[in-house]
């Protein structure tokens, strides 16, 4: 087993609590504290001041499944195996919350956690699929499961999210009328699948999440607890109840990260995506000429009417902690699965493309024993669980293969964040990914192609380098790189059951 980092808690301290809070879908720039200008996020915010930003912080895969299922492993796509949306977590997995509790920890799951599927399919034997869900048929359940001793769970997202939450809104809340013919006004954008919801602000799921996290504070137990506060947005559609619908009304935002014509030197799967839809089962990205002016704005307005929401139900949850004495001695570590493309590039949605619209996200990390401050080495989704061990003096599994994100005096404990991504659509749409501090460069194997950008002089990723002759000796050590980061990527031991 790996051992402990140094200056973890000793002695007769009581080991610290952990609150892992997760959104879904939600890109690095989308907070004050990364430079959003328009956003209120001060909840958040606070959180950078008293903790570690790591602003190049990278998705293990640019879709939910395989990057929560990276996040709880601390395993590259290729370990854990789960390449795509549609694919069960593997039960075999050893997960951050099991880790947590053989140590004694108390584990507890609200809100969306995505290990198995939420679409039905024939034989279907998801705990997390939508239809059981509404047959009632888990009206009693609530764990355990993959290391939770408990869950509280919110499938899916919108007003036809479900889960126990779901459950819940039906009981409390019998007769909505919910949908695009019932918003609080015209909706004039439905192909952007955003609107102004009708749901109450009290029935809504990230109001949900935080109450119930409240409670569980109210009476949090004798042992140390891991908490995880998982919010379903600001995934698509973008439909926040009011106030949050309209808080951003009438704001101009800055226009999105794009140049006429940047994709047609990008490989396959971007030109295909500028004709149709590529990725119709690996996220719906696809390219919308007419995502500009007034249908932009909305979007735009709606994605941060959602993360507003977030802030204040996560400042909820800061106060009852702070009200039961137990800020002093709980760290708190703030992410996402991946990102939204939000008309960079020409697209919407997400896909499996290794685009920094897609896979830089928010990582802060609020520990009250240790300094503040910003890092900017690139890190990585498999980083987080050994991290949150190596902060709580917990031994790291030999099978994790991330390595504990570095304080701002430390050397960085990698110079790349590794990707890799699959897709039901096509095996040509193979690829993987190492983002340095300056450099991108993705290889797809079945296309002999891939993509090569400049960071420190184009890092919205327009200007593709791969073909570039002037750039032939960058391209060959990075391409050299990326072998062994690929390397590292595959299973590093072999499940055993038998000797033989």
């Amino acid at each position: 087993m790996k051992k402990e980092a140094s200056g973890g808690p000793s002695g007769s301290r009581r080991r610290p609590n952990v609150i892992l809070i997760h959104t879904d879908q939600q890109r690095a720039d989308s907070l004050g504290c990364m430079g959003n200008r328009y956003a209120r996020t001060p909840r958040i915010d606070s959180l950078a001041e008293r903790g570690v930003v790591y602003e190049n912080h990278y998705a293990s895969n640019p879709v939910c499944m395989p990057s929560r299922a990276s996040l709880f492993t601390g395993r590259h796509v290729f370990s854990h195996r789960v390449l795509d949306n549609g694919i069960f977590l593997p039960e075999t997995e050893l997960t951050m919350a099991e880790v947590f509790r053989r140590n004694g920890y108390r584990t507890e799951s609200i809100g969306k956690l995505h290990f198995q599927t939420c679409k039905p399919h024939e034989g279907d034997e998801s705990m997390e699929g939508w239809d059981r869900w509404r047959s009632g048929e888990f009206a009693e359940w609530d764990g355990p499961y993959y290391g939770f001793e408990k869950i509280q769970v919110s499938i899916e997202h919108g007003e036809e999210a479900h889960g126990h939450y779901g459950l819940w809104r039906e009981k409390n809340f019998p007769d909505l009328k919910l949908g695009p013919e019932n918003a609080t006004s015209p909706v004039k954008f439905p192909q952007f699948h955003s609107w102004k919801s009708n749901l109450p602000l009290e029935a809504h799921y990230s109001t949900w999440i935080a109450d119930r996290a409240v409670e569980f504070l109210e009476n949090p137990g004798e042992n140390p607890f891991f908490l995880f506060v998982s919010f379903p947005d600001p995934h698509a559609p973008f439909t926040p109840p009011k106030p949050y619908s309209g808080m951003y009304d009438g704001v101009e935002f800055d226009p999105p990260h794009r140049v006429d014509g940047e994709n047609d030197s990008k490989p396959k799967p971007w030109r295909d995506g500028m004709t149709g839809i590529p990725f119709p089962t690996d996220g719906g990205a696809r390219w919308f000429p007419d995502f500009e002016g007034e249908a932009y704005n909305q979007v735009h307005a709606h994605t941060h009417g959602m993360i507003s929401l977030i802030d204040d139900s996560i400042g909820r949850v800061l106060d009852k902690l702070a009200g039961a004495g137990l800020a002093d001695n709980t760290i708190i570590a703030y992410t996402a699965d991946h990102a939204d493309f939000l008309g960079d590039h020409w697209f919407l949605f997400k896909g499996q493309l290794p685009s920094r619209s897609l896979l830089h996200i928010p990582m802060i990390v609020m520990d009250p024993s240790r300094p503040s401050g910003r890092v900017d080495c690139p890190t990585s989704t498999v980083d987080v669980f050994p991290t949150l061990c190596e902060r709580c003096a917990l031994e790291i599994p030999d099978v994790v293969q991330g390595a504990g994100l570095p304080l701002p005096a430390e050397a960085p404990r990698r110079e790349y964040a590794f990707e890799a991504g699959w897709s039901k659509a096509s095996a040509k749409y193979h690829h993987f990914t190492i983002y340095k501090r300056d450099w991108h460069i993705s290889i797809y194997p079945y296309l002999a192609d891939g993509e090569m950008y400049d960071l420190a002089n184009d890092p919205h990723e327009h200007r593709n380098l791969f073909h570039d002759s002037k750039y032939a000796s960058i391209r060959r050590d990075l391409v050299e790189e990326l072998l062994f980061a690929v390397g590292k990527a595959e299973p590093p031991m072999p499940p055993i059951l038998t000797d033989w």
